[in-house]
């Protein structure tokens, strides 16, 4: 899903000269909440992965993302769960601070944006009779950033959803559409390479 958005993300960036030379980066959130933990709320840090957007191949940049977030989970997964506190609160600090204090844009934001992959229910789900043919999420957006892509599974279905600025990202549909060929592009170079 990383080398989709990431795909996506290069050909939208290109189509309006604005590509940069340095890959763009994406902020993970984790959950941190342990298998025992029955609370409600959100209990989430962040990894930060590369996304290589620098890198035409798809499949060089599929094995580039591959080798970042594997990095990133390992060590992550490798702290005590102090430490992982400890991190989470390091990590949100300035922009909890941002946020609070009014003072957001200031600084730039730690990453480029947000991708999330949220496990929804895997079985059909049904309001008073009516069966809940899809779901798709709706993110927020930190100040600093103009996009957050996130995915919800449902029922065997992966629905994703692009929640973006709209002054700062010019038909910010397309990608949408970009993601979908990325899809269709990987399919493709895996199925021929036998991978």
């Amino acid at each position: 899903f990383l080398c989709m958005c990431a795909g996506a993300l290069r050909r939208y960036l290109e189509e309006l000269g604005v590509l940069p030379d340095e890959p763009l980066t994406a902020g993970l959130p984790v959950s941190v909440r342990a298998n025992d933990d029955v609370g409600s709320g959100n209990a989430i840090s962040f990894i930060i992965a590369n996304l290589h957007t620098h890198i035409a191949d798809p499949l060089e940049r599929l094995a580039a993302i591959r080798k970042s977030t594997q990095l990133a989970k390992q060590r992550f997964q490798n702290l005590p769960r102090e430490a992982i506190n400890s991190y989470t609160s390091l990590f949100m600090a300035p922009f909890m601070l941002q946020l609070l204090s009014g003072l957001g844009g200031l600084t730039r934001p730690m990453f480029n944006i947000t991708i999330s992959n949220v496990p929804g229910p895997d079985t059909i789900r049904y309001f008073n009779g009516a069966k809940m043919e899809q779901m798709y999420p709706v993110s927020l957006l930190a100040h600093g950033q103009a996009l957050n892509i996130t995915v919800v599974s449902y029922a065997g279905q992966f629905n994703v959803g692009y929640t973006g600025c709209r002054d700062t990202l010019p038909h910010v549909q397309r990608l949408s559409v970009y993601t979908g060929e990325a899809l269709e592009e990987l399919e493709s170079l895996l199925g021929a390479s036998g991978d």
